[in-house]
């Protein structure tokens, strides 16, 4: 079975609307992704400055934005489901973030809809960008977004995940390659179907394209379970937290920066510069 390409955006868009009014609770009970998201952030806001403009890609329901809006950023937020962006609008629309926090409706293939505004960071987290079969459709927009010297922070799945690798040993060979299908691999959220797609570090840097330098790029859950895997985390908290660690001090060199549940990218873009 494959998903048209025609379909796919709309199977995402409906996916995450179920999903979106249980996500922060969900996240609440799973220690493994507080964990990823922690590293995020501390990725993060090591390429910030103060004052800086943030535009966030599948805000989810804007746990990120809330974070920075705590930092002092502002951010414009994007989502294509509308359940993501009903609860982003019920959580920030009024109180003390609404002078921080903006929302969009709006794919990150349609970025053209936000106008002529500009940015100093363009930010992606948790794999929103697999949801596409070319990044390319993405990034095309990101030179007209961002402000020279600004910053983009992607969080995406690659294909190698040490802990889907090793479900072979319990034959489940089929769940433990499903990352390395080029077409492609069927997720199921909330009894939806669309395709994910995983990309290496090498394929966002040539989608981002020459005026792009890498900064950082870290493996994010290397040896750490992935977050799915909550009965094992439960189970065996003490090696998780040991697990964690080993992530926090590895996980940054190579070769291990280019594997795991995700890894993080942080590239600065560099206008060119106009002969004459």
């Amino acid at each position: 079975m494959t998903v048209q390409k025609s379909d796919q955006f709309a199977l995402v868009a409906e996916a995450f609307t179920r999903q979106s009014s249980n996500y922060d609770q969900y996240e609440e009970g799973n220690h493994i992704l507080k964990w990823m998201r922690q590293q995020v952030r501390n990725h993060a806001v090591g390429f910030l400055k103060p004052g800086d403009k943030i535009l966030e890609l599948n805000s989810g329901t804007g746990i990120d934005a809330e974070f920075f809006a705590e930092k002092g950023f502002t951010i414009h937020c994007t989502d294509l489901s509308d359940g993501m962006v009903e609860q982003m609008k019920s959580k920030f629309s009024s109180g003390k973030f609404s002078d921080k926090i903006t929302i969009q409706k709006c794919s990150f293939t349609e970025l053209n809809k936000i106008g002529d505004k500009k940015f100093d960071f363009i930010f992606s987290n948790f794999g929103g960008l697999n949801c596409i079969p070319d990044l390319n459709e993405v990034t095309k927009f990101f030179p007209s977004l961002l402000n020279n010297k600004g910053k983009v922070c992607l969080v995406i799945m690659p294909p190698l995940c040490p802990w889907e690798l090793i479900q072979s040993l319990r034959g489940k060979f089929k769940f433990a390659v499903r990352r390395l299908n080029k077409n492609g691999t069927l997720a199921n959220i909330e009894g939806i179907i669309f395709t994910t797609f995983y990309f290496t570090p090498g394929e966002v840097m040539k989608a981002l394209g020459k005026n792009f330098k890498l900064q950082k790029l870290e493996g994010l859950a290397v040896f750490t379970p992935n977050p799915q895997m909550t009965n094992f985390s439960k189970k065996f908290p003490r090696l998780i937290k040991a697990l964690n660690k080993l992530d926090e001090k590895f996980a940054g060199s190579f070769p291990l920066n280019r594997i795991g549940d995700h890894f993080i990218l942080t590239a600065k873009y560099i206008q060119s510069q106009t002969p004459g």
